[in-house]
């Protein structure tokens, strides 16, 4: 049986109380809100019931969180009162019921190495800025990045991210940072290893010889004096600058020697002693 597809105004439609998805995720909604308000389009028809005694008024079904993302943005002024959205218009409730849940039911996620090469692709193939995906999608600029260091892990990674050989919190363990011939190497490391699902014990594999935001030498030197020496730093775009990788631990720990040095000068030369030891500790 064929239903009919109307453009119905946004405002005269409401979500019903007997609407299939009960529970959603205000980060996920949000992002849906920003999108639709940036791209003004609504992909997907609503699924609706004319609401009787009310001329051109429909009781969502199936669609609340796109009837709700557009309703957000006409109270922003983002879409003008007037937007209109698609809805499939059916005879009774029973009907829309099931064709929500049918919706709901066999929607399936997308595969995040598929969702990281799209993020990749736009900014590639359409000469996207990272701020113009971030803007278009209503998502952080940071969630951006972490999705671009994810579509460019070492080529074993992300093959085994998109088979599903791995999860998505163990490619972003990898992904702490850019170094693809370090990640690949520890990824074969840990091939037969029961470790290879700890996502600390990747973690702490790849940071082998380098240091974390938060370690005592690098908080003593500071980033400006690290990167001015020409340090290198992989910001952890999944969690925080306390679990940034400084990578050149060789050249963090030279700074710390020179700076322990510089103020053990200064301590004999003030206090007159005849020698002032600098040892390096975290205590």
């Amino acid at each position: 049986m064929q239903h009919p597809i109307i453009y119905a105004f946004a405002v005269n439609c409401s979500v019903s109380p007997l609407n299939v998805r009960k529970h959603s995720n205000a980060d996920a909604d949000s992002e849906l809100a920003a999108n639709v308000g940036e791209s003004g389009i609504v992909l997907q028809n609503l699924i609706g019931v004319a609401v009787k005694r009310k001329k051109d008024h429909y009781s969502i079904f199936g669609g609340g969180r796109r009837l709700r993302a557009v309703l957000d943005q006409i109270e922003q002024g983002k879409l003008p009162r007037d937007f209109r959205l698609p809805v499939m218009v059916f005879a009774n409730e029973k009907d829309a019921i099931e064709m929500s849940l049918s919706e709901n039911y066999y929607n399936l996620a997308m595969n995040p190495a598929d969702a990281c090469e799209a993020f990749r692709n736009m900014i590639e193939k359409e000469g996207k800025s990272v701020e113009q995906v971030a803007k278009r999608l209503g998502l952080t600029k940071r969630f951006v990045e972490g999705r671009l260091r994810l579509a460019n892990l070492a080529d074993p990674i992300f093959e085994a991210l998109r088979t599903e050989d791995i999860t998505l919190d163990i490619a972003m363990a990898y992904a702490s940072t850019s170094d693809t011939t370090r990640q690949a190497s520890v990824y074969e490391q840990m091939a037969d290893s029961y470790q290879r699902g700890n996502v600390g014990e990747i973690r702490r594999m790849l940071a082998v010889g380098s240091y974390k935001g938060a370690d005592p030498k690098a908080i003593f030197v500071g980033r400006a004096d690290y990167e001015a020496a020409g340090g290198r730093i992989d910001g952890d775009l999944f969690s925080n600058t306390d679990t940034e990788t400084w990578r050149d631990g060789d050249i963090l720990e030279r700074l710390v020697e020179e700076k322990l040095a510089q103020a053990a000068a200064a301590l004999r030369e003030r206090e007159g002693y005849a020698e002032v030891r600098a040892i390096p500790a975290a205590r």
